[in-house]
């Protein structure tokens, strides 16, 4: 099998946990989330190019970004996260790239929440979200991330609704049981990848 998988969804619908188990049966899962903290990292041009558009306030005395207080921002104004994504996509799809190119694996993923947004999914050959009801998100969201339930739908309720994300995928995976549950749905959906649907 050689193929370029895309895996999308919004915050707290499990995308993460269905490319864990995808790389456990031995994809080869890029992280978009990882690949952008790696981008605006000390010394990196995407930094210097947030801190000249949003302020050095979001720069840490380490020299690191402030994610939190940056998160905060974003996610209470669209039009901020649009200039911090167009910042920051362009070299993430470098790296994501970069990365594709050099491995050697015959499926590779790449999990990203704003795979269609971001233009990623241009390069993938087919495309999975993984979708769960608001309620169960923001739940999931409140214990992963330590917040209240109210700053975990604030979150929610800035990213993409579900019908965008299975309008523009390929296939559908939804998410409202356990992660044992989820586990089996990603292990049939790796066996019909294998036989080429």
């Amino acid at each position: 099998m050689s193929l370029i998988l895309g895996v999308t969804g919004g915050s707290g619908c499990g995308k993460s946990n269905f490319c864990r188990v995808l790389a456990e049966l031995g994809a080869y899962v890029i992280d978009a989330d990882l690949v952008a903290r790696d981008v605006v990292r000390q010394g990196k041009p995407a930094l210097l190019e947030i801190k000249k558009e949003f302020g050095k306030e979001y720069i840490l005395p380490n020299g690191e970004l402030d994610r939190k207080k940056l998160g905060e921002l974003v996610f209470s104004d669209s039009d901020k996260l649009n200039i911090l994504n167009q910042i920051t996509h362009k070299y993430i799809i470098k790296e994501i790239k970069k990365r594709i190119k050099e491995s050697t694996c015959g499926l590779k993923v790449i999990d990203a929440a704003v795979l269609f947004e971001s233009g990623l999914a241009d390069i993938c050959d087919r495309t999975v979200c993984v979708l769960a009801d608001e309620e169960i998100r923001a739940k999931r969201i409140s214990k992963r991330d330590g917040l209240t339930y109210d700053a975990a739908k604030t979150r929610i309720n800035a990213q993409q609704r579900d019908d965008f994300y299975s309008g523009h995928s390929d296939d559908v995976i939804l998410n409202n049981g356990t992660e044992k549950e989820l586990d089996k749905e990603a292990e049939k959906y790796f066996e019909k990848l294998e036989n080429g649907f």
